[in-house]
Order: structure tokens, then C-alpha cells, then sequence
């Protein structure tokens, strides 16, 4: 009788922790969307106020927890790009495209090959961008631009 009060008393207290275990798992993602969120922040001020190194640094931190984050190696390629660290904004941006090909990445990329006179595979970017998006003129004008400098008169227009 002893055994069956020690093995009940045993499973209630077992039952019982489960449930605060699950409790504390399920605050967990709110937790870590907050504290992305904060990073965000950080980086988003570090690059208002040019303190590139914090900026940084939280995306990377950012990089750490979710790998695949398009947005934070996109903000990553910009930063690299205004210290015009160009290989790394081109890997960057890459990145950025393979695991979500935005207009916004494709653009960015596009301008970056530009910038180093890479202009067979910034005209390929700008392509793609347009594909996604035409509606901006900026876009259109950087293709122009692209295509001037690869002498296709032509497709200029």
C-alpha cells in the first residue's frame, strides 16, 4: 500500500512539472522574438548613427539564432556596402536572394556588381528584380545604366 502512495505521489509531483516545463517552452519563442527584436533595434541605430560595428554585430547575433533570415543578411550586405566592404555585401546579398528572392535583395545585389563594374551579373540581378517588381523607376534606371555600360544601346530604352 506504501508503494502505490509513493508511486501516485511520485507521478502527481512528475504530471505536475511536465506542466510548468510546457509553460516555460511556450514562452520561449515570445521570449526569443523579443530579444530579436530588441536586436533589431540596436542595429537599425547603430546604422542611423554610422556605429557600424553594433550594428553589426546584432545582425550577426540576429544570424546566430535564425539562420535563414533573409531581412538580416539583406541590412548585413547594406552595412557592408557603405563601408564598402563590396565582397562581403555581395555574399551577403546572395545569401539574402537564395533563401528569399526579394526585388529589394536582387536590386541591392545588382547595384553592388555595379559598383565593382561587374555588369553581365548586375544586368542578371536588375533582370530579376524587375521580374518581381517593375513598378519602380529606380529600378528601371539602374538597369538602363547597366545596359549603357554593356553597350546595349538598345535596351537602354
Amino acid at each position: 500500500m506504501l508503494e502505490l502512495i509513493l508511486v501516485l505521489v511520485f507521478g502527481f509531483v512528475a504530471l505536475r512539472g511536465s506542466s510548468a516545463d510546457d509553460e516555460d517552452i511556450s514562452a520561449l519563442p515570445r521570449k526569443i522574438s523579443d530579444k530579436v527584436g530588441k536586436l533589431w533595434d540596436i542595429a537599425h541605430q547603430g546604422m542611423r548613427e554610422n556605429r557600424f560595428l553594433r550594428a553589426e554585430k546584432a545582425l550577426l547575433t540576429i544570424l546566430k539564432i535564425d539562420e535563414r533570415n533573409a531581412a538580416a543578411y539583406n541590412r548585413l550586405g547594406i552595412l557592408y556596402a557603405k563601408q564598402k566592404e563590396y565582397k562581403d555585401a555581395i555574399d551577403c546579398f546572395e545569401i539574402a536572394s537564395s533563401i528569399e528572392s526579394t526585388p529589394s535583395s536582387l536590386h541591392n545585389l545588382g547595384l553592388i556588381y555595379y559598383e565593382t563594374e561587374n555588369y553581365e551579373k548586375a544586368a542578371i540581378a536588375f533582370e530579376q528584380a524587375l521580374k518581381l517588381e517593375d513598378g519602380l523607376a529606380a529600378r528601371h534606371i539602374a538597369y538602363a545604366k547597366v545596359q549603357e555600360q554593356l553597350g546595349n544601346s538598345k535596351l537602354m530604352l
